[in-house]
């Protein structure tokens, strides 16, 4: 009996975990392990570098930001002077940092940019 009872509340106990939510308390990650696997090192590289700058998007997921910074590679890419995409960067997200931003996704996503 004592060891049926033991089972029950261990199932209890298990039945109550989500592997894929933090423990209680702990602070979230910037990336989720789903996004992680889809994000390429240089993308990683970008959202490092925007995070160090602090230079992330308000209220946007890592995914979220990285299809931002491709955005921005393709605008510059066709024919949109840095100088326009920053003020739009600026204008769309409302960050003071948005020149920061342009750089990394030029210097990590598109550092063909340039050349």
């Amino acid at each position: 009996m004592t060891i049926s009872l033991a089972l029950a509340v261990l199932g209890v106990a298990v039945a109550g975990c989500d592997p894929t939510e933090a423990p209680r308390g702990a602070e979230p990650t910037r990336t989720s392990t789903a996004e992680a696997s889809e994000i390429s090192a240089d993308e990683a590289s970008f959202l490092d570098e925007i995070t160090t700058n602090e230079a992330t998007l308000p209220g946007k997921s890592s995914k979220e930001m990285v299809a931002a910074g491709h955005a921005t590679c393709e605008h510059l890419r066709g024919g949109v002077s840095v100088l326009d995409e920053t003020t739009a960067v600026e204008r769309t997200y409302g960050i003071e940092q948005a020149t920061l931003f342009v750089s990394a996704a030029t210097t990590n996503l598109c550092p063909d940019f340039g050349s």
